[in-house]
C-alpha cells in the first residue's frame, strides 16, 4: 500500500490546526476520482445562474477522505480540509464552507452513489468460497446474513433539531458472509413499522439463489414464503411457540456434539412450504435462569430440510459477521456520529462507508476480516506503523489459505 489510511501525527493532530502532510489516503482513493466525476453534474439543474461551486462529486469526497483521517470526521473538520490546496486538487473544487455543506444535501440524490457502489463491487476478483468447518462449499458460497442497526445524530444535532423524526434512522444490510463484504444496504426512519418494518425491507430487496441468515426480528411466516418464493433459503432465529409436529427426526452424534437437542418437522401457520425446527442447547454462560423455561435454548427455523442439523447449527452461528462489520463500520469508518440529520446526507454517508469498505478489500487484495479490522483500528488510531499492519494481513491472509 503506497499511501497509508492515516498518518501517526495526524492521529494526535487538531482539526484547527491543519498540516497538508497529515491529511492521507489521496492517493488510496485515486482509483475512484474518476469515478466520482459522474457526479458532478447532479443537482446543477436549478442552478441556472452557474454559480454553484459544491458539487457533489467534491462533497462525496471529502466524506470519504474523512473516513480515512478519523480526526476530520465531523463537517467543520471536512470544511477546514477542503483548505488544503493538495485536497482541492484532488476534488477539482475550492473551500466548502461549513454552511454550503450542511445545505447541499438536499439537492444531491444519494442514490447516485449506488452505481459506483455496483461498479467496484464488480471489481472485486472471483474467489472460490473457503472453507468454514464442515459446510458444504456450496452452501458456503450462498450465505447471507441480514440485519439492521440503529443510526443517531450528534447529540448537538439533535439538541438543535428539538423533536425532528428524523434524528433515528436504521441501516439494513445484506452481508456476504464468504467474502466478508456487504452487497445491499437501505435506510429507513427507526421505530416506524410497516414499510420500514426490517421484515418488509428484506421482502423488498429479495434475490435468488442466497441461503439468508437471520435473526429472531425477522421472524415472520409471511417473509419466509416470499423467501422460497424467490427461489432462496432461510435459517432463521424463531421464538419457543407449540407447534404441529409433522415428524421428529434421530439425531446423530454430530448434532448432539453441535448442541441439537430437537429436530423436527413442523406446520407453520401459512407456510406454503416444509418447514423444519432445529433446538439447539446454549453453550454454558453464567447461571441459569429458573424464570424464562426456555431461555437456555436456541429455536431455529428454517426450509432446509436435507441439511444435517450439525450444519443448520453451524450455519447461525455464521450470523456474527454481520454484527463484526457493524462494529467495523461505526467505529473504523466512524459512522457512530452522523454528519447530517437530513436523509440525503445520512444516505450519502453511508454509501461513502460502504464504498470505503470495498476500497479496502480491493486494495489489500484479500478478506478484511475480523483480526483485519482489529488490524486497521491499530494504524487508523496510531498505534501500529504501516509495515507492521501490512505485515499483520499477510499473516491473516497466509492462515486462510487451504492447505495441500
Amino acid at each position: 500500500m503506497a499511501d497509508p489510511l492515516c498518518s501517526d501525527s495526524e492521529s494526535r493532530g487538531t482539526e484547527g490546526d491543519l498540516d497538508p502532510t497529515t491529511v492521507t489516503g489521496v492517493k488510496y482513493l485515486q482509483r475512484l476520482f474518476p469515478l466520482l466525476q459522474r457526479l458532478a453534474p447532479a443537482g446543477t439543474e436549478r442552478d441556472v445562474a452557474g454559480n454553484r461551486q459544491l458539487l457533489f462529486s467534491q462533497y462525496a469526497g471529502l466524506v470519504l477522505l474523512g473516513m480515512f483521517n478519523p480526526t476530520l470526521q465531523s463537517l467543520r473538520g471536512l470544511s477546514e480540509m477542503s483548505r488544503l490546496r493538495k485536497v482541492q486538487k484532488a476534488l477539482g473544487g475550492p473551500r466548502a464552507s461549513l454552511g454550503s455543506l450542511s445545505e447541499s444535501v438536499r439537492v444531491f440524490d444519494p442514490e447516485l452513489l449506488e452505481p459506483i457502489f455496483r461498479e467496484l463491487f464488480a471489481q472485486l476478483p472471483a474467489k472460490a468460497p473457503r472453507a468454514m468447518g464442515n459446510i458444504p462449499l456450496e452452501l458456503v458460497r450462498r450465505l447471507t446474513a441480514v440485519d439492521g442497526s440503529a443510526l443517531r445524530a450528534l447529540p448537538q444535532i439533535v439538541a438543535a433539531v428539538g423533536s425532528e423524526r428524523g434524528a433515528k434512522w436504521r441501516l439494513h444490510l445484506q452481508f456476504e458472509v464468504h467474502r466478508e463484504i456487504p452487497e445491499h444496504a437501505a435506510l429507513t426512519p427507526d421505530e416506524t413499522g410497516g414499510d420500514d418494518d426490517e421484515r418488509s425491507v428484506l421482502s423488498r430487496n429479495l434475490r435468488a439463489g442466497r441461503a439468508y441468515l437471520l435473526d429472531r426480528g425477522y421472524e415472520r411466516y409471511r417473509l419466509f414464503n416470499d423467501i422460497v418464493a424467490a427461489r432462496s433459503d432461510y435459517v432463521c432465529r424463531g421464538q419457543h411457540r407449540t407447534l404441529v409436529v409433522v415428524e421428529t427426526r434421530e439425531l446423530s452424534s454430530a448434532a448432539r456434539d453441535a448442541r441439537v437437542i430437537s429436530d423436527e418437522i413442523v406446520t407453520l401457520p401459512g407456510a406454503t412450504h416444509p418447514v423444519r425446527r432445529v433446538i439447539l442447547q446454549k453453550a454454558a454462560q453464567g447461571r441459569r435462569r429458573t424464570d424464562k423455561s426456555h431461555s437456555d435454548k436456541i429455536v431455529l427455523l428454517t426450509n432446509l430440510c436435507d441439511v444435517p442439523a450439525e450444519i443448520i447449527a453451524a450455519l447461525y452461528e455464521l450470523r456474527w459477521s454481520i454484527e463484526l462489520f457493524f462494529r467495523f463500520f461505526k467505529h473504523v469508518l466512524g459512522c457512530r456520529h452522523l454528519l447530517s440529520h437530513k436523509p440525503e446526507g445520512i444516505l450519502i454517508q453511508v454509501y461513502c462507508a460502504l464504498i470505503a469498505a470495498l476500497l479496502m478489500s480491493l486494495t489489500l487484495g484479500d478478506n478484511v476480516g475480523r483480526r483485519g479490522f482489529e488490524l486497521i483500528c491499530l494504524y487508523l488510531q496510531g498505534w501500529a506503523e504501516e509495515d507492521e499492519l501490512l505485515d499483520g494481513l499477510r499473516r491473516l491472509t497466509a492462515k486462510q489459505k487451504p492447505t495441500h
